[in-house]
């Protein structure tokens, strides 16, 4: 495990902190691996730690009263998890699972804690992060409730070329029941909905290899929903 102080993917919040601090930070932090498909949080259990994503992906997922795992989001390296239950709850309310190799930091909650108190720029850049991150959630939940399935699965598409890979030709990393479980839909609605936008000429797609042909019409799907 590198040194905080040494940490190149420091969020801005770590970044505020003064050297004694930094010590305490790495005083009561871990590093863990983590292979695809190993939970990294476990919904019900006891909170004991934040846990920060250095490097992977991971994807956030909660049962609902069918037991059945709804996706809440797609986590990137920079990335808090647990910030939600350490500041109200004591009971981890959600899962987090990765989806490909994970390099995970383990925080103190008690020690996290301190540094909220004792550090006013720390505490202002948690609340700003988790102020960005409600307010996409929020567009999320919007999106998911009012698009179309085609809209949806274009809006899907789009977000992991843009916001996750960061290319128009990429390996999807989630499976095809997983993308259902984030779009709020089932596997044979995404299954058409790809063939769909594949048809159009949106989309070329073999297996997980998704490559977009055509970025304006899938925006242009996605925009109308």
């Amino acid at each position: 495990m590198s040194l905080c102080k040494d940490c190149i993917i420091k969020s801005k919040a770590v970044e505020a902190l003064d050297p004694e601090q930094l010590n305490i930070l790495q005083e009561n932090c871990a590093e863990i691996t983590f292979h695809p498909g190993e939970k990294i949080i476990k919904q019900g259990l006891l909170s004991s730690h934040i846990a920060y994503l250095k490097s992977g992906l991971a994807k956030i997922c909660k049962k609902g009263v069918k037991d059945i795992d709804q996706i809440l989001k797609i986590v990137q390296p920079g990335t808090y998890v647990g910030l939600q239950t350490i500041l109200f709850e004591k009971i981890h309310q959600f899962s987090v699972v990765a989806l490909d190799e994970c390099d995970v930091c383990f925080i103190d909650n008690q020690s996290f804690k301190k540094l909220i108190n004792s550090n006013a720029r720390f505490a202002y850049e948690l609340i700003v992060y988790l102020c960005k991150d409600e307010l996409a959630y929020f567009n999320r939940f919007v999106n998911v409730h009012q698009k179309q399935i085609n809209g949806r699965m274009a809006e899907t598409i789009l977000y992991f070329a843009d916001e996750i890979t960061k290319s128009r030709d990429f390996i999807m990393p989630l499976s095809r029941n997983d993308i259902a479980a984030m779009v709020c839909s089932t596997r044979e609605s995404v299954a058409r909905a790809i063939k769909d936008l594949a048809e159009i000429g949106t989309i070329e797609v073999s297996g997980k290899h998704f490559k977009i042909l055509n970025y304006d019409l899938l925006k242009t799907i996605s925009n109308k929903g």
